[in-house]
């Protein structure tokens, strides 16, 4: 008999706000919030801060004085810090558990199934993990451990509720009442993957628990909610039915965007901000091994100012050859800012999506010239007015091939560097359209001028 899987999940404690403690001592053991994107709403909060009542979702202008009153330090999201963070925990995992899934930029799946654990020696490998992220990188962590995706991630979420568990929950130790009290006190909008619809469908067939959803008869859940809903029962059961993700899937599209700090009324502030969102969905393309067939350009004015003049700019470009060539890229997205933009608007949003993407393949040569990614365009197919390259290959010229070299170049650059080391001029026209970030960090990871000093 094939024993059942065993799959971890850990997940970072008030990761944003556990980053920001990192490199300051003094918000140690202090309240401490995180803004969102423009520094509008709270995101992210410390124990200490939830302790005075703050939740998630607050703008940040309505307790302002309230933070102020009560010492809450505030910053703005550093998402470079953040990420690079994330980096060194993952890199923590791979020297303990041998099979892993990066779910988001906090949390992780590992697979232990094949490292044949007991229930306790798991339970050991949890605690060893969780005591390393701490020592090594001052990340606290909760570790949930069960045969299921699913129900890995509920048991992390009974490890951060009740401290009496030691911040590991390994359902292979529970008792077949505990884990029956478990599921019952669980309400269904809490269990990963049961969106707000589904829940009011489950409430509506008189489950409100986890443990009143897994006692629906199968096939009406099958009918109601799919295969999804489906496969969520059945790891709510112990069976798995969600496999890690080892490799992460291709992005049907590349979409990126911000809000404005300021509302734009100059040309060059939006094709700066157009510019600098390419030149990073190019790179994500880059880093996927894709091409883009199709370039959406679009700057929105504020939809919140209705006493205001509304404009919404899209552009669609249509490429002769699918690239990831940034400067290809950010010359048309430029072109399209100038052929669209009205002076007489206040702009507030801009961003790019890059689309009909395709596997980028050639003669070992990194060749454009590829097949479909799946879900996108058929494969590119050369044009008469298309060159011979000196292997014979159509539709592959040797500007192209430079070109591909220059980008690998400038991305090697940039790894080593730092990110923005070698950018298009375009991305630096303007700044006034940057996020408000007034209670920035620094990045000491990640910038030279950030390091710490130790005197």
């Amino acid at each position: 008999m094939t024993p059942p899987a065993v799959i971890l999940h850990i997940d970072i404690n008030s990761f944003y706000a556990s980053c920001e403690q990192v490199f300051d001592p003094t918000l140690r053991r202090k309240p401490v919030v995180v803004l969102s994107n423009n520094d509008g709403n709270i995101v992210a909060l410390s124990k200490e801060a939830k302790k005075l009542g703050l939740k998630r979702g607050v703008p940040y202008f309505k307790v302002r004085d309230f933070l102020n009153e009560n010492g809450v330090a505030v910053r703005s999201s550093n998402y470079e810090l953040y990420q690079s963070i994330s980096d060194r925990i993952i890199d923590v995992m791979k020297e303990m558990v041998p099979t892993i899934e990066r779910y988001s930029i906090d949390e992780v799946f590992a697979d232990l199934t094949d490292l044949r654990l007991t229930p306790e020696e798991a339970t050991e490998l949890g605690q060893a993990l969780r005591a390393r992220l701490w020592k090594w990188l001052l990340m606290p962590s909760c570790v949930g451990i069960a045969p299921t995706k699913t129900l890995a991630k509920l048991c992390d979420h009974f490890a951060k509720t009740y401290p009496a568990f030691g911040g590991v929950v390994n359902w292979f130790e529970l008792t077949d009442a505990r884990r029956e009290k478990a599921l019952a006190s669980t309400p269904v909008k809490e269990i990963w993957g049961v969106g707000s619809r589904t829940a009011e469908g489950l409430r509506a067939m008189g489950a409100d628990t986890a443990l009143e959803f897994v006692q629906l008869p199968g096939s009406a859940v099958r009918s109601r909610f799919g295969v999804v809903g489906a496969k969520t029962r059945e790891e709510l059961l112990g069976r798995m039915c969600i496999p890690l993700e080892l490799t992460p899937p291709k992005p049907l599209q590349i979409c990126r965007s911000r809000s404005f700090g300021e509302a734009a009324k100059d040309a060059d502030a939006v094709a700066s901000a157009i510019a600098n969102h390419v030149e990073t969905a190019a790179g994500q393309l880059r880093q996927h091994g894709l091409t883009a067939g199709a370039m959406t350009v679009f700057f929105y004015t504020d939809v919140f100012r209705q006493n205001e003049p509304q404009d919404a700019a899209e552009v669609l470009v249509r490429l002769l050859h699918p690239t990831s060539d940034t400067l290809t890229l950010t010359a048309l997205a430029v072109k399209a800012v100038e052929k669209r933009f009205n002076p007489r608007m206040r702009y507030k949003k801009a961003g790019v999506i890059l689309s009909e993407l395709r596997f980028a393949e050639g003669d070992g040569k990194e060749g454009n010239v590829g097949k479909a990614a799946a879900g996108a365009t058929a494969p590119d197919q050369p044009s008469l007015f298309d060159g011979v390259d000196d292997s014979g290959v159509l539709g592959v010229s040797s500007e192209m091939l430079r070109r591909e070299h220059l980008m690998k170049t400038v991305d090697d650059l940039n790894a080593r560097w730092g990110r923005g080391s070698v950018r298009p001029a375009a991305t630096m026209l303007s700044d006034t359209w940057k996020m408000k970030r007034d209670h920035l960090s620094g990045c000491c990871l990640t910038r030279w001028e950030d390091l710490i000093e130790v005197w």
